[in-house]
């Protein structure tokens, strides 16, 4: 990893050693983060790549941090924040943006210029090069309904742009070329007036803010089995309120974990396990999750 660290220091590639997952997650939990690299071009992302895969450095695109865990040991790799490809460009209804931005800010902004088709993304947490690998969606909406073109930097180091019907989508899925590194989109929205998006977005928060706990979390814990949400099966459980360490099953919504404060990402999963388990017992149904757990690899 020094190698690694001297190369980007010579290149003044910004990055940050010993980075604490608790600013990295919406979760909040995991140990420290050997490296996170901050690239500002597609050149520094380039770069930095290759260094990571010449070295064979252990390495991945965090993203938002929104439906990932980060182990408690610490992470003896390098994480790659895409912060920076922060594009926001309207031409009509055609928009270009890039991987960095945050959902929320997108819906903002296409209402404030007045484009309706994102509101559904106005409450999901994290950034929109996540929101297109999990085909982020909400309210009925997805974001393959929008998506046009996808632009990503290829294993190869090549950048390549895909009509989005190249790219299969699935519920909260999307099958990229591996090792594909997504820079940017474009999508196409309608014409609508700003002060009825803006209402709109306002009831969606209003439901999410109602029906979902406000504490830290990773979002849904399990995904939907077949048509029926996860929540279905766990409400039969009986474990809404079990709590594991400071790890908490939300009584507000049994498909969400909360963080009380200093939960680790060990009793998340002994929580999420239990739950797991409980359900297939009693319903005979493997639930499945849609939070990420990011191990931790050996040392480099």
């Amino acid at each position: 990893m020094e190698k690694t660290i001297t190369a980007l220091r010579e290149r003044e590639i910004p990055f940050a050693e010993g980075v604490s997952a608790e600013r990295l997650t919406t979760f909040g939990s995991g140990g420290r983060v050997r490296c996170v690299i901050s690239p500002r071009s597609v050149k520094e992302l380039r770069f930095a790549l290759k260094v990571l895969s010449d070295r064979r450095v252990p390495s991945r695109v965090i993203g938002g941090g929104s439906n990932v865990l980060l182990p408690d040991q610490g992470y003896n790799g390098a994480l790659l924040s895409l912060a920076c490809f922060d594009l926001l460009q309207a031409r009509g209804c055609e928009v270009s943006v890039g991987s960095g931005v945050k959902m929320p800010l997108f819906a903002a902004r296409m209402a404030q210029t007045g484009l309706c088709g994102a509101e559904f993304l106005c409450g999901i947490p994290g950034v929109m090069g996540g929101g297109v690998i999990t085909n982020a969606g909400a309210f009925g909406g997805m974001l393959s309904d929008l998506l046009t073109e996808v632009t990503f930097l290829s294993a190869e180091g090549e950048v390549v742009r895909l009509p989005a019907s190249c790219l299969t989508f699935g519920y909260h899925s999307a099958v990229l070329p591996r090792g594909a590194t997504v820079l940017s989109m474009k999508m196409r929205l309608a014409q609508g007036d700003s002060v009825s998006i803006k209402a709109r977005m306002r009831e969606m928060m209003n439901k999410r803010l109602s029906s979902q706990p406000h504490e830290r979390s990773a979002g849904s814990v399990f995904r939907k089995t077949g048509n029926t949400s996860a929540a279905i099966y766990i409400e039969q459980t009986g474990l809404k309120g079990k709590r594991i360490g400071g790890a908490l099953l939300s009584a507000k919504h049994c498909n969400f974990i909360v963080n009380e404060g200093s939960a680790t990402t060990q009793e998340y999963y002994a929580l999420a396990e239990l739950v797991r388990e409980r359900v297939a017992a009693l319903c005979g149904v493997r639930l499945d999750y849609e939070v990420e757990r990011i191990c931790s690899p050996t040392k480099s």
